[in-house]
């Protein structure tokens, strides 16, 4: 029976207590919910990944991905499971794939959509700069419309910090679409 879902749902939404990006599984016999870290250095990366091998059942901890040149990885822990099952050799050779299938999907998350029109990541980066630029050029309307200085920078603030999450999140994409080629 084919599914009337995803597979897989990526939140890449972070807050102050979700500092990381989750996947969710919906697989019917052992969907899992996933945390993803990113450890730019090889070091951090051996360090998590002698933590995970030393756990009990490994092949149900999830999965890592190396990204080489001493470039750290990046690793997929699953944290919970949807559903209860009873532990088995087919079982968590079905988590081990759909971990690494959903570490895959991740890493190759479309950047570039175009469902209404291109909403690709360098466009959005255009966008953004376009308003900054408009913004500092009106700055006294703009210092008007907020009715405080303070304001109208932390609105100019807010814009810088925005443009420099997009570019570095390209260059994440960037990087990691290199390494696993």
């Amino acid at each position: 029976m084919k599914r009337e879902y995803p597979l897989f749902i990526i939140d890449r939404t972070k807050s102050e207590n979700y500092p990381n990006d989750y996947i969710v599984c919906l697989d019917r016999e052992c969907g899992f919910v996933a945390q993803v870290f990113y450890f730019p250095k090889d070091e951090m990366f051996a360090a998590f990944m002698e933590k995970m091998h030393s756990i009990e059942n490994a092949e149900l901890a999830g999965c890592a991905l190396p990204l080489g040149d001493k470039r750290g990885g990046v690793v997929l822990q699953i944290v919970d499971f949807l559903y209860y099952f009873e532990i088995s050799n087919q079982i968590k050779n079905r988590v081990k794939i759909l971990a690494k299938k959903a570490l895959k999907k991740y890493l190759h998350a479309e950047t570039d959509r175009t469902a209404y029109g291109d909403l690709g990541i360098e466009n959005q980066i255009k966008q953004m700069e376009l308003n900054l630029e408009h913004n500092l050029r009106n700055y006294d309307e703009l210092v008007s419309r907020a009715n405080d200085k303070q304001y109208a920078d932390y609105m100019l603030d807010l814009t810088r910090a925005t443009i420099q999450t997009l570019k570095n999140w390209r260059d994440n994409v960037i990087i990691w679409n290199t390494n696993l080629k």
